[in-house]
């Protein structure tokens, strides 16, 4: 990941918080930081809001048009940002942060990136492979959703997912849940513990 930030303090605390969990490059303005984005890829770029010359949601709109996708994050307490922010599409963690919450959340933005860039490659290999999508020995396969008065191809897959098991059990809690057996009674359904 990419880390901006003019105040070197900030910037190696910030290096120093995410350095055991990413590979981290800083660099102290925008203009540097679109120079390196140039050179190499990144999954994240966290930017500063108030630099000298080009202000963080600035570089980081120039990064969202990019052709290759880059989660964005915007860390920042300044009080300018704050009042205005409220057409912002950017990710945004405020200052002071705990460390542990910017861990998660880069975590989180660097997946998503990953996520989005397969996609994209997938289907840019389809899309190379004809109308038919199966030159590779692949088949295509329809994501719509089958008509009301159709019955279903296959049964839906239990949900062994946080998601899926969540959004079976109808919770609308956030957070991490599991999904396991009961032991003790063979064939009941999954359970739900935090």
């Amino acid at each position: 990941m990419l880390v901006v930030d003019d105040d070197e303090r900030a910037l190696r605390s910030i290096a120093a918080v995410l350095s055991a969990d990413v590979d981290v490059v800083t660099c102290s303005s925008a203009e540097h930081a679109l120079k390196l984005l140039e050179a190499r890829r990144f999954h994240l770029v966290c930017s500063d809001f108030l630099m000298p010359g080009m202000k963080g949601d600035e570089l980081l709109r120039r990064v969202s048009g990019m052709s290759v996708y880059t989660s964005c994050l915007l860390v920042t307490g300044a009080d300018e940002y704050i009042r205005s922010m409220s057409g912002s599409h950017n990710y945004v963690i405020l200052k002071p942060f705990d460390p542990d919450r910017l861990i998660g959340i880069v975590l989180q933005l660097s997946r998503l990136a990953e996520m989005k860039r397969s996609v994209h490659s997938m289907t840019d290999s389809l899309g190379s492979s004809g109308p038919t999508g199966a030159a590779a020995g692949g088949e295509m396969v329809s994501c719509e959703a089958p008509d009301a008065g159709s019955p279903p191809d296959s049964a839906p897959a239990p949900p062994t997912s946080r998601l899926g098991a969540r959004a079976a059990a109808g919770s609308t809690a956030r957070g991490p849940e599991l999904t396991r057996a009961d032991p003790a009674a063979p064939g009941a359904p999954g359970r739900s513990c935090r």
